[in-house]
C-alpha cells in the first residue's frame, strides 16, 4: 500500500506577507510623494491674497486662510487703519501642511485686534505640486480600504476551509 499523506492546514503566511508588503509599499510611496510635493513648493509661482481679515489676532497666533504662504507683505490695523510694522509680528509656515500662522510679538500694541493682511502664496495648482499631492492623497485612501482588504482575506480563508471540508466529505467513498 502507498503512503497516505494528511492534508495540511491552510497556510496564511502568503496572505499575511502580501498584506504586509502592500502596506509597506503604500506607506513608503506616500512618504516619498509627500516629500517630493513639499520640496517643490518654493519652485512654484506665487499669487497674492489681498486684505484678508484676520480677527482678534492673539499671542497664540492666527492661521491665514490660504496655505503655503510665502511672505506677508503688509498688515493693517482693522480698526485704526494704520500699517502694522513687520517687527510687530512673525510668520510661521507648517512644513507638512503649509498652514501659515501670523503671531504678534508680546509687546505689540495691536494684540487682540482685527488685522487686514496682504500676503503672497505659492500656487499649489501647479502640476509640480498638485500631481504628487493628488497621488499621495490617493495612496492615503488605501488606509480606508485596508480593513476591507483584511476582512475579504479572512473571509476567503474561511470559505476555503469550508470548501475543503465539504470537498473531503464527497470523496470519502471507496472504489471497487
Amino acid at each position: 500500500m502507498g503512503k497516505k499523506f494528511k492534508n495540511s492546514a491552510v497556510d496564511l503566511t502568503d496572505l499575511a506577507l502580501a498584506i504586509l508588503i502592500l502596506g509597506i509599499t503604500v506607506s513608503i510611496g506616500a512618504t516619498v510623494l509627500i516629500n517630493i510635493r513639499n520640496n517643490r513648493v518654493t519652485d512654484l509661482t506665487t499669487g497674492s491674497v489681498n486684505n484678508e481679515s484676520v480677527t482678534s489676532v492673539t499671542n497664540a497666533g492666527n492661521d491665514l486662510s490660504q496655505v503655503w504662504v510665502n511672505t506677508v507683505n503688509t498688515c493693517i490695523n482693522g480698526t485704526g487703519g494704520e500699517i502694522i510694522p513687520a517687527t510687530n509680528y512673525t510668520l510661521a509656515v507648517d512644513a507638512n501642511f503649509g498652514t501659515g500662522t501670523i503671531t504678534p510679538v508680546l509687546t505689540s500694541a495691536y494684540n487682540n485686534s482685527n488685522w487686514n493682511c496682504t500676503y503672497t502664496i505659492y500656487n499649489t495648482s501647479d502640476p509640480q505640486y498638485s500631481l504628487p499631492n493628488d497621488a499621495a492623497t490617493g495612496l492615503a485612501e488605501y488606509g480606508n480600504w485596508f480593513d476591507i482588504i483584511v476582512i475579504v482575506g479572512v473571509a476567503a480563508v474561511i470559505l476555503s476551509l469550508i470548501f475543503m471540508a465539504f470537498g473531503r466529505r464527497g470523496s470519502s467513498g471507496t472504489s471497487y
